[in-house]
């Protein structure tokens, strides 16, 4: 497992699990800039790629409600915007139940599922 710290005045990430070595990848995702819902698009399309496209990715306004169960995680990471916890997983299959709000600014995933509003399953590829 790698620790990495990528910490400026307005991001960081904080990797807790990374059995992919993507962690330098990922870091690269993490700027500051305007624009809150590019950072999450970003972030999570840096981890989609990061991971061989063969993981889904989660990344969630860590701030929000939510229920989380995912199988086979093999990336966790949480990064910081603006004073904004957002955690991003890297993982086989599961579900995800987005409590709060919608929109680009607070989540933002890909890989194989199907979505019924905030309730989100994921299968293997």
């Amino acid at each position: 497992m790698k620790e990495v710290k990528v910490m400026s005045a307005d991001v960081g990430l904080d990797v807790s699990l990374d059995v992919l070595g993507i962690a330098n990848a990922i870091k690269d995702a993490i700027k500051s800039d305007d624009n809150r819902s590019g950072f999450v698009k970003n972030l999570m399309e840096q981890t989609f790629y990061a991971a061989g496209q063969q993981y889904n990715v989660m990344a969630f306004n860590l701030s929000q409600e939510y229920e989380d169960h995912f199988n086979g995680v093999k990336f966790y990471a949480s990064a910081t915007y603006d004073s904004v916890v957002y955690g991003i997983w890297a993982f086989e299959d599961g579900e995800f139940t987005n409590k709060g709000d919608g929109g680009w600014i607070n989540w933002a995933f890909r890989g194989w599922f199907d979505r019924d509003g905030g309730h989100v399953k994921f299968s293997r590829p």
